[in-house]
């Protein structure tokens, strides 16, 4: 299972997440199966509002499930449709906590009705 995790740095493990998922400067890649994951630039980072489409990418790599601090209920609906879970990372702020907390289960899975209704909500 591949899971994605927007961060703000390259700090491996304690990489700080990201408040947002589209613009966040790298994503990291963890395979839960290996225990394992690597980190990688958000190379839409500075396109146009609108013009990245971050679930086709996440699919095309692979991820199963989408761990985020907050996301809006479109972007819930897309990822939703493409066959990709999403979790609030709840008070998790690293790459490490977030990925713990995802696999002992206690990180609350997203509905379009949960998500977020502005930028206010995280």
């Amino acid at each position: 299972m591949k899971v994605i995790v927007p961060l703000d740095e390259q700090a491996g493990q304690s990489s700080k997440i990201s408040e947002h998922v589209g613009s966040a400067p790298f994503y990291a890649i963890a395979d839960i199966e290996l225990d394992s994951f690597e980190i990688i630039a958000n190379d839409c980072m500075h396109n146009y509002h609108g013009q990245c489409n971050p679930p086709d990418f996440f699919s095309k790599l692979g991820a199963s499930t989408l761990l985020c601090h907050g996301i809006e209920a479109g972007a819930v609906h897309k990822f939703q449709k493409m066959g990709i879970a999403v979790y609030m990372t709840a008070i998790a702020t690293t790459l490490e906590e977030a990925l713990s907390l995802f696999k002992r289960g206690t990180l609350k899975k997203v509905s379009p009705q949960d998500a977020c209704h502005g930028h206010a909500c995280h």
